[in-house]
């Protein structure tokens, strides 16, 4: 197993969710990219892909959906398991949020240890 893929494991231990590309009533957040009627590509980042609010869940720049999906994982429940549909595993903002919420984890377990120790 590469380093990234071990990392990109212990990321989602930790975060307590799983990466799929099969489309299913299972997924509890989806980012994909969608097209316009007139050609271009947006991307969307939505708990509910049949009610998507413009503004709040389309975004311009694929770039934007590093900060959507780490915001979905800082804030939501870890006690189940989420499952999230990313049409991309490739994509560049997934292995930037996994970089992200691994520095974010590690931050919790030096002050998890540093309460212990005190």
């Amino acid at each position: 197993m590469e380093t990234y893929e071990i990392l990109e494991q212990k990321v989602m231990d930790y975060y307590n969710f799983r990466l799929t590309d099969n489309w299913s009533s299972d997924v509890n957040y989806f980012i994909y990219e969608e097209s316009t009627a007139d050609g271009y590509s947006v991307f969307v980042a939505s708990v509910e892909p049949n009610r998507v609010s413009i503004n709040e869940d389309v975004y311009y720049y694929d770039s934007d959906l590093k900060d959507a999906l780490v915001e979905y994982l800082r804030y939501t429940d870890r006690e189940e398991e989420d499952l999230i549909y990313i049409d991309d595993f490739d994509a560049y903002f997934l292995k930037e949020a996994i970089q992200e919420l691994n520095e974010d984890m590690l931050r919790d377990i030096r002050n998890f240890k540093k309460l212990e120790n005190d």
